[in-house]
């Protein structure tokens, strides 16, 4: 077998055959400390043999792959902000911080197409930030040397809608009007993941089924919902983690990502299938070591790193009474379908439909919305929908009239606060104020 890099050093996925070849096993287990977050070393000293693969199936066989991936990304761009933006983002940082909803909703700034929302408060180290549905934007000042000019978090729901490269690059060409952009953006964290429908009850595995160089391991429960078991999480806290969950009931109680369902469909999700996801989250260090340090080194391994993660860091295995060395449990069908997942063709659907504007849901809209029209029909003991909307708006009227308020000012002023925040109205026109 061919060399295994050393974990101390920056090792790549890529480059000759034997680095190629020691891409599925670095970082050495031999030469690696424990460490107290699970980021290294198991408990076995030299690894997963090639002998202990069970026989190839087909990946259809065993999972149903809906979508995989890249899901969040996270970049940093060295440079340094120039005096002029600087003192810009200053001003419209105080507007954001202002007591009059009208000055504070002229904390925004439009760049392309996109209308940011500047809020009005930063960060640790980074004083200036910028949002929308895009893109999250954290800015360093200029006299911040040591910092990036800007680190940012790509949505991903933008990444479903276009893809890691044309995102990558809509986000340098903003980043440029900040500063001087002196490299290209290194990836600070990326989470790589695999949507899927298959059979088995992972609530019913053991532990020990699990071989992975990480030392933490945990089995996640809600009881908010009918069927509590939620999944698995591996190394939980350290530079590299793993989480299989299943992402249907993510989706409905907690990150309403209900776009996913489109992406899903085109391979054959139906509602009401249960669907799984097997999500790496890999941060600075961890990736320097594999040799994925910018946007096209992760485009060029992904593959590959994948195959890393699934074969070397991690692996779902068969308990073998007869035999005390996990390494060489045959590996779970359903697992090594999963780790070949990028022998499949890489053409992945994208979001039909998809608004740099921060939208409130419609359910939000239409349902919690008209709370307090309904509050307002029932203390009036009114029934007739039509009816109470004109009673409202009448004496919602009267009520800021009494007040010595204008109405249509208020309303005015209300929708270009929220406008601001929805990333949906440029107040800094003038026009949308009141």
């Amino acid at each position: 077998m061919s060399h295994q890099p050393d974990p101390n050093n920056s090792s790549s996925l890529s480059g000759d055959k034997s680095t190629k070849s020691a891409a599925m096993r670095p970082p050495a287990r031999t030469r690696a400390q424990r460490e107290a977050d699970g980021r290294t070393n198991g408990e076995d000293a030299q690894g997963p043999q090639p002998s202990n693969r069970g026989p190839s199936n087909s990946i259809e066989k065993n999972i149903t792959p809906l979508l995989w991936g890249v899901d969040s990304l996270y970049l940093s761009f060295p440079g340094d902000l120039s005096e002029k933006m600087e003192e810009e983002l200053e001003h419209l940082k105080l507007l954001g911080q202002s007591e009059s909803e009208k000055e504070e909703a002229q904390a925004q700034l439009k760049i392309g197409e996109h209308l940011f929302e500047v809020l009005g408060n930063g960060a640790p180290r980074f004083p200036f930030i910028l949002a929308d549905n895009c893109f999250f934007i954290k800015f360093s000042r200029n006299r911040a040397k040591s910092l990036p000019l800007a680190s940012v978090q790509i949505s991903s729901s933008y990444l479903a809608a276009v893809g890691v490269e044309a995102a990558t690059a809509n986000l340098y060409s903003i980043i440029a009007q900040f500063g001087d952009v002196h490299d290209s953006p290194k990836i600070s964290r990326v989470d790589v993941f695999l949507d899927f429908i298959c059979a088995v009850d992972f609530d019913k595995l053991d532990q020990e089924c699990w071989v992975t160089r990480a030392n933490l391991l945990a089995k996640y429960y809600d009881r908010r919902i009918p069927q509590p078991f939620t999944g698995w999480v591996v190394g939980i806290g350290g530079d590299l983690s793993s989480r299989l969950y299943e992402k249907t009931v993510e989706i409905e109680f907690k990150s309403r990502k209900i776009y996913l369902h489109e992406l899903w469909q085109p391979r054959g999700w139906k509602a009401g299938d249960k669907v799984w996801r097997q999500e790496f989250q890999l941060r600075r260090e961890v990736l320097k070591q594999l040799g994925i340090n910018t946007v096209p080194d992760l485009l060029r391994l992904q593959g590959e790193l994948w195959r890393y993660l699934t074969e070397d860091w991690l692996r779902l295995a068969i308990p073998n009474p007869n035999d005390t060395t996990r390494t060489r449990w045959l590996t779970h069908p359903v697992w090594q379908a999963i780790s070949e997942v990028y022998k499949l063709p890489f053409d992945q659907p994208r979001l039909k439909r998809f608004c740099a504007q921060r939208l409130p849901r419609d359910e939000w809209l239409f349902v919690n919305g008209l709370g307090g029209l309904t509050s307002f029909m029932a203390s009036r003991g009114i029934e007739d929908f039509g009816e109470g909307l004109g009673e409202f708006l009448h004496s919602a009227k009267q009520f800021h009239h009494a007040k010595g308020s204008d109405f249509d000012a208020h309303i005015s002023r209300k929708v270009a606060f929220k406008g601001r925040k929805f990333n949906t109205l440029d107040n800094t026109t003038g026009g949308n104020n009141g």
